[in-house]
């Protein structure tokens, strides 16, 4: 089988999503893996859970957001034969941690969260309609990337094995993560320039002034 079927494909990247709920200090993303992938092991005829339990509720770490990849890579390695199962999720455990912590929690969400508060300060900290405008498309915008990041990583994961990792050595990613540090650092230092700007109209800056020489 060198692909799934997009059904396949569709229940699996669900499942993703509830993948953070079975966290825990045991195996860490373990019992979530187990529950990702049992819509392929039940479509190619394989029921036992306990079976499916055996080989892959261990401890297992890896980003929520990029959890596809290690899905998709996983089943791969399992539809194989291959019998470096344990040396395989020790990388993706590596790999995707730091990718997915550097690229979502480092990058998106500080982009996407400095562009809603630089609207909410230019708008004078009144949430308007054209800052309530930014912030649902920021939101739709995001959760559009979360399925296709999770969806794309299943199919090339389970295509390519881990060859789907080298996405991330791409000049593509490369110029993706040059752009959000970018963006990340201009849209930092425009807040900084907004809020001094706005508390020296609102004579703030001028008040606490002249409290301080009080004192």
């Amino acid at each position: 089988m060198n692909k799934l079927s997009r059904r396949t494909i569709l229940s699996l990247t669900v499942r993703t999503y509830f993948i953070r709920i079975f966290y825990n200090y045991n195996n860490l993303f373990g019992e979530g893996l187990c529950y990702c992938i049992f819509p392929f092991f039940e479509s190619c005829g394989v029921t036992k859970r306990d079976d499916i339990l055996a080989k892959h509720l261990k401890t297992f770490n890896t980003n929520e957001y990029l959890s596809g990849f290690a899905v998709g890579i996983i089943l791969k390695n399992s539809e194989s034969g291959n019998v470096d199962l344990e040396k395989t999720k020790d990388i993706l455990s590596s790999v995707l941690g730091s990718i997915g912590d550097r690229l979502i929690y480092r990058l998106i969400f500080p982009v996407m969260t400095l562009a809603a508060v630089n609207k909410f300060v230019i708008s004078g900290f009144k949430p308007d309609m054209c800052t309530w405008t930014v912030i649902i498309f920021l939101i739709i915008f995001f959760n559009f990337f979360n399925f296709y990041i999770r969806y794309l990583g299943i199919s090339e994961g389970f295509e390519k094995g881990l060859d789907a990792l080298k996405i991330f050595r791409s000049s593509g990613y490369k110029r993706a993560v040059y752009l959000l540090t970018a963006a990340r650092n201009i849209l930092t230092v425009l807040l900084l320039v907004e809020l001094i700007l706005y508390l020296k109209a609102s004579n703030i800056l001028l008040f606490f002034f002249d409290q301080g020489l009080k004192l």
